[in-house]
């Protein structure tokens, strides 16, 4: 099973399609859908005028005629305020007498579709390149995909195709030129000094009222790790308070079979009686590599997906899977203290180690000043937002409006593509709360410990991998601490141990690894007219002789470019 749901708006569709969905079928007009075999997370309403087409999941009980109501309001009235409701969706509404279609994307713009230039309109990215007729590559974008690991604002693989961006109303006329866009919500940022209890009690009401609407009579799994988020989640779903679910079930993956992750996974689990599936992560890339490119779409390096390792038990066992992306970005703060260190936090947390070798010898020769092309791109972005008073709330926009947008939930689409993502932290009402919250009070994740050891108090006691302590001892003796981690570090020196701690580290640092990236970069005709083969030799040569973060992300990041144009260019 799949849980991709695949709209398409434009002439017949070419016969491209997800690999467990069926054919393209035409449903009405210039619609057609391509389903995993029902439609289970597929809405449809429609009056004399309007028929409304909402893909994913709401997380909060809204009937289908409000929310056309909604949407028509907003649509006739432009000046008016546009109530969306939370949830993992994105709503198309086409006008019966014109032919002009809407599109409205949810407040986080966490389920991706995108509009070709050319007159089309569809969920599925590779599909469009695919049928493109002609095809040029954006190296705006692609400068920023090397340099970053995203795409920045609305830009992809090529001229013409741009995605639908979050919090944004697109109106499209019969030929489906873009007529205009407007967001329909924008940043505030209005700390109150309300307390720590008031802010929790918030938070408990809307994460509980959140997965209760979305787990409702759902197989429901959950992973977990070793840190915060998912521990969270999983107490609030195995609460007295939310049994909607028809099952719940978790699961958890480490690098090892006896992996740190794996144990805290098992004592969260069984605290709460919860059953798991653990297992150690498989060599799986290569094995998988067609089911992750369509899923992914290549928006993310192919070998950062670990989701793709649990895609068969999932299919088996649940129908929506929760994750705890993006709680740890509400809950901490970013640790930018003025607007003159936001541009160095770009430089040198968001843009990557590794990505020098790739702007220098794939974008140079076709955006020379590149550097100054992503500074430029990050200051732009920032200066849209001179509302905001808070430096450090300014870096945490800028972080959910492109890495959320453009990396975490294309990572998100591989869970997708066995069922459907639960994402509580994106949940409208979660972003309206934090819009509120004093970094001081997220700082250094203190709401998060503080709502686990209030709520939770057994999750609480259990380590956290972080900081290798519970949460009620981790300020004391802990891994951050210089006398323990001299500790460890003799300790390992003296077991040989050298732990794996990177996912390219299992698929390429071994003999059958290395085959594979040499028979996907040298002989890709398309890549080695970009890329001289000597230069990628060279590359693959640094990595074997000297494995670090830099070179692994550069490969990664080669590897993912090589697909593309293989798939979507031959």
């Amino acid at each position: 099973m799949s849980a991709f749901y695949d709209i398409w708006i434009g002439d017949k569709p070419q016969a491209y399609k997800r690999s467990r969905n069926e054919d393209w079928q035409r449903v009405s007009g210039n619609i057609w859908y391509s389903m995993p075999g029902n439609k289970r997370f597929v809405s449809e309403v429609n009056d004399n005028e309007y028929k409304l087409t909402l893909i994913g999941q709401l997380y909060e009980s809204v009937d289908s005629a409000e929310l056309l109501d909604r949407c028509i309001k907003y649509i006739q009235q432009p000046a008016s305020r546009y109530n969306e409701p939370a949830g993992h969706y994105i709503i198309f509404v086409s006008a019966v007498a014109t032919g002009d279609t809407y599109v409205f994307t949810n407040r986080m713009g966490s389920y991706h579709a995108y509009w070709s230039a050319d007159g089309t309109i569809s969920t599925n990215y590779m599909a469009l390149a695919k049928s493109k007729e002609k095809k040029f590559l954006n190296w705006e974008g692609i400068t920023g995909f090397m340099a970053m690991g995203y795409f920045p604002d609305d830009s992809t693989y090529l001229k013409g195709i741009s995605i639908f961006e979050p919090a944004t109303c697109y109106h499209f006329n019969s030929s489906l030129e873009l007529i205009n866009k407007r967001r329909y919500w924008n940043w505030q940022y209005h700390p109150e000094d309300k307390g720590l209890n008031s802010y929790l009690h918030d938070l408990k009401d809307i994460l509980q009222s959140s997965l209760a609407v979305a787990t409702d009579n759902y197989r429901t799994a959950i992973p977990i790790s070793g840190g915060l988020d998912s521990r969270l989640l999983a107490g609030e779903l195995s609460s007295p308070d939310i049994h909607t679910y028809k099952i719940l079930n978790a699961f958890s993956y480490g690098y090892t079979g006896n992996s740190t992750e794996l144990k805290i996974a098992q004592k969260i689990a069984e605290a709460r009686n919860i059953p798991i599936h653990l297992y150690q992560l498989p060599n799986y890339l290569f094995q998988q590599l067609d089911e992750i490119a369509e899923s992914v779409e290549l928006f993310q390096y192919v070998d950062g997906t670990r989701q793709a390792s649990a895609n068969d038990w999932l299919r088996q066992n649940a129908d929506v899977v929760v994750g705890g992306h993006w709680g740890d970005v509400w809950m901490n703060d970013m640790n930018v203290n003025t607007e003159a260190d936001l541009l160095p936090a770009f430089n040198k947390k968001i843009i990557k180690k590794g990505s020098q070798w790739l702007l220098d010898n794939i974008c140079k020769q076709h955006i020379n000043n590149n550097r100054d092309f992503l500074n430029d791109y990050f200051q732009s972005f920032i200066s849209k937002h001179n509302n905001i008073g808070s430096a450090d709330f300014l870096m945490k926009i800028y972080k959910t409006d492109q890495w959320s947008f453009r990396w975490t939930t294309a990572s998100l689409r591989m869970y997708q593509s066995a069922a459907m993502p639960v994402l509580p932290f994106y949940d409208s009402r979660i972003v309206d709360l934090f819009c509120t919250i004093p970094s001081t009070t997220v700082s250094n994740r203190l709401l998060e410990i503080e709502y686990l050891k209030h709520y939770h108090i057994d999750l609480a006691k259990i380590t956290w991998q972080e900081y290798d302590a519970d949460l009620y001892n981790y300020k004391y003796f802990n891994n951050r601490n210089i006398a323990y981690r001299a500790a460890k570090k003799l300790q390992r020196l003296a077991t040989g141990e050298k732990p794996i701690q990177r996912n390219w580290e299992i698929f390429y640092m071994n003999p059958e690894g290395r085959k594979n990236l040499e028979e996907r970069l040298l002989n890709n005709n398309l890549l080695n007219e970009l890329v001289p083969e000597n230069k990628t030799k060279e590359l693959l040569n640094d990595l074997y002789n000297n494995p670090s973060a830099a070179n692994g992300y550069t490969v990664s990041m080669l590897l993912t470019f090589s697909i593309f144009l293989d798939k979507v260019f031959n």
